[in-house]
């Protein structure tokens, strides 16, 4: 009877939660692992304390989505995990160093179940361990020039690059709606920001740097032509995993979400759940929400963001947000048939099933 109701439990998720949360794991365990050996190797040779301080938000428990997809595109292309390990890991740090700095910038109380890095040690402290983790994983790329050849490595440097450019320019976008008090925002907009600030750095960069991890060495190797289709799908994986995240922000198990439930609201973020109510709302509750997203979080109510949540829900807002999360998903999956270079097996279904996953997911 366990075993039918976890079947109907996986049907109803709508994807291979099974080979999913067995293939994240996977991909955990091997960055972690080597991220231990590096910052045992740079506690030694630096100061320890500051290395201490890089090893807080890595191990605290995340998905592994990034470094995931990055093996996952690495032995779909025909390569060894092996040869994606450093490029991995330096995505997993990047990811971080981003949550660091975006913790500093949005004022955010709690990260994955614990008082976020600004909270605990104060601001200069979060953004010069922000900063160092980034340096370490530029440094962490260079051995890729012995595991995978210095033009493979040059590469994936051109996609780092492209991925943190990328990534700045729609938080700096995100910020300026911020800083400015804009809500006269269409999806168009809000899509536009997250394909910059989310898309690259989450699903775009891992799987055309897991590509050319795992393609077949030499010049003669048809990069561009493969990696072109993987901005397509990364776009629209990325935009229905934002969305979600929004979405789980709002409704979310607390406890499994591992974040403040409507940080968002009380940090003033413009999702697409919010933009649809300042659109749709009737005048008064709109100027009552303009009134609330004006003032400063400190001098938020919690009757006040909890009045906007519930608000947002009636007005078919949360329910704008799943259908448009779902609809980006749906067409990751079109595209996702059109990439005859990936071999079949695990990997290529776990990329698929990925697809359905950052829709489906509950943290």
């Amino acid at each position: 009877m366990a075993e039918v109701a976890a079947q109907a439990e996986d049907a109803s998720l709508g994807h291979d939660s099974e080979l999913v949360a067995r293939t994240l794991a996977r991909a955990r365990e091997d960055v972690l692992r080597e991220l231990e050996l590096v910052f045992a190797e740079r506690r030694k040779t630096g100061y320890g304390p500051l290395y201490d301080l890089l090893a807080d938000y890595p191990f605290r428990e995340g998905k592994g989505l990034r470094p995931a997809i990055c093996f996952a595109a690495c032995r779909a292309a025909g390569g060894r995990t092996e040869q994606a390990l450093i490029s991995a890991s330096a995505l997993e740090l990047f990811h971080n160093a981003f949550l660091v700095h975006d913790d500093v910038e949005d004022g955010s109380e709690f990260r994955r179940g614990k008082v976020t890095m600004l909270r605990e040690h104060g601001a200069p402290v979060a953004i010069n361990v922000g900063d160092a983790t980034n340096v370490l994983a530029m440094g962490l790329l260079l051995g890729n020039t012995a595991s995978i050849g210095v033009r493979k490595a040059l590469l994936v440097l051109r996609e780092v690059e492209r991925m943190a450019r990328e990534s700045a320019e729609g938080q700096a976008i995100e910020l300026s709606w911020i800083t400015s008090g804009r809500f006269d925002l269409g999806d168009r907009d809000y899509v536009r920001m997250a394909y910059k600030k989310t898309c690259w750095y989450t699903v775009i960069a891992p799987l055309r740097i897991g590509v050319i991890c795992g393609a077949k060495p030499g010049p003669l190797a048809h990069l561009e032509d493969e990696l072109l289709p993987l901005v397509e799908l990364g776009f629209l994986a990325g935009i229905a995993f934002q969305i979600h995240d929004d979405l789980l922000n709002l409704e979310a198990d607390e406890e499994l979400y591992g974040k403040e439930i409507s940080g968002d609201l009380w940090e003033g973020k413009r999702t697409v759940m919010l933009l649809h109510f300042m659109r749709t709302a009737p005048p008064a509750a709109r100027r009552r929400a303009l009134r609330l997203l004006g003032t400063a979080r400190s001098a938020k109510s919690f009757d006040e963001v909890a009045w906007l949540r519930a608000a947002m829900e009636d007005a078919g807002s949360l329910d704008h947000g799943r259908a448009l999360a779902r609809d980006y998903s749906e067409r990751a999956l079109v595209e996702d048939s059109g990439l005859p270079f990936l071999e079949e097996g695990d990997d290529r279904r776990f990329l698929r099933e990925m697809l359905r996953y950052v829709i489906h997911r509950v943290k």
